[in-house]
């Protein structure tokens, strides 16, 4: 049955619905949180480390990483947004972004049997920074000259390194080639350990010590730029939908607290200038919105989406860090409880928002891009 891209999206909206159901937001907001200071080798107990699974298990059965023109005809970024919208709102920490990069990468090279092994539940992650403060436009370097055959690398901050199939080690060589190499995460000469972040993540140190190239599937070759370039623009499309999610959930719990809490002898939402903050915030959420749908349609159409992905995901992120931000304000002291939620959405958006791309980074990718339409 041929489905129209409105039907198609309504239809993704209902699929996951349940899954995000608000009676089980809470317990997904901190499924596998660690505490600050828990060390390097922390580790989920085991009966959340199952729960984790088993909602992982769950998103992949529903079609989560089939939302993919290959896999589901008709299909696009635009139905990964919807989802990526209930993925942020319900602060769900998993590997699902880093998979959807990697099936976009599989896709972009004709590798249909590693799309199709991702899309039943094979989780991937992204590994990208040697620092942390490196931008995933530029891939740390990758060394195979001084074991050829064999590549070496160190790449910080990859989300749940021990708990994925797959690591994708994106890279720079000595010549300035991108490198693309899909390596099994359990493979010998693969080491982690866990870094602390204010989010209380899942994010990870990975060493690549000498694994042979021979035990890696190359996802670039000699197009690996521009394959890498285009699976990085689809990411930011979903982040920035992802971090939207998250502000409107923000919003939407602060709205509520608002109408309870009570100040001079009536609720603050009825006070004018935080009620004005919230009209300002959901104002710019909605216009926000609007910057990711035509990201995303601009993507799916094959249609230059490069200015309006950098925009949606600068929009989304200052969004997400603003309501946040209020969020806790306005909660007063409770906000800043371990209790609340109002925290750990500024925890989150904290982190969340710099993962692909910090507000100077966007705007020196965006500049000569405005230019360019300028003059065009």
């Amino acid at each position: 049955m041929d489905l129209t891209p409105s039907e198609r999206q309504t239809l993704t909206e209902q699929t996951f619905a349940a899954l995000f159901d608000s009676e089980l937001v809470t317990d997904l907001r901190r499924m596998g949180q660690r505490d600050l200071g828990a060390g390097f080798e922390a580790a989920a107990d085991d009966a959340s480390a199952d729960a984790r699974g088993a909602v992982w298990q769950t998103l992949c059965d529903l079609g989560a990483l089939r939302l993919t023109p290959e896999l589901t005809p008709g299909s696009g970024l635009a139905d990964q947004v919807v989802l990526a919208r209930h993925i942020g709102g319900a602060l769900y920490q998993s590997p699902w972004a880093d998979t959807a990069t990697v099936v976009d990468i599989a896709a972009a090279t004709g590798r249909t049997d590693i799309v199709a092994r991702l899309a039943d539940g094979e989780a991937a992650a992204v590994a990208v920074r040697a620092e942390a403060v490196d931008e995933p436009d530029r891939p740390g370097p990758v060394d195979v000259t001084t074991e050829p055959g064999r590549a070496r690398a160190v790449r910080r901050f990859v989300a749940f390194a021990p708990d994925v199939r797959w690591l994708l080690l994106a890279g720079t060589g000595t010549g300035g080639e991108t490198t693309l190499l899909l390596v099994p995460a359990d493979h010998e000469g693969i080491s982690w350990h866990r870094h602390d972040d204010m989010g209380r993540g899942d994010f990870y140190q990975v060493d690549f010590d000498g694994v042979p190239l021979a035990d890696a599937v190359d996802l670039g070759g000699p197009d690996a730029g521009a394959v890498w370039a285009g699976a990085l623009l689809r990411s930011r499309i979903r982040h920035a939908a992802y971090l939207l999610g998250m502000a409107g959930a923000a919003l939407e719990e602060t709205s509520g607290y608002m109408r309870t809490r009570r100040q001079f002898g009536r609720s603050l939402a009825s006070q004018q200038a935080p009620a004005f903050r919230m009209a300002d915030a959901a104002t710019e959420r909605e216009a926000t919105r609007l910057l990711v749908e035509e990201a995303a349609w601009l993507a799916d159409t094959d249609r230059d989406a490069r200015l309006a992905a950098l925009e949606a995901l600068a929009c989304a992120a200052e969004l997400a860090r603003r309501v946040a931000t209020d969020a806790v304000q306005l909660h007063g002291a409770v906000g800043m409880t371990e209790e609340h939620d109002a925290q750990l959405f500024y925890r989150r958006a904290a982190v969340d928002s710099l993962l692909l791309g910090r507000p100077t980074e966007l705007r020196r990718l965006a500049a000569p891009l405005i230019v360019a339409r300028a003059c065009a």
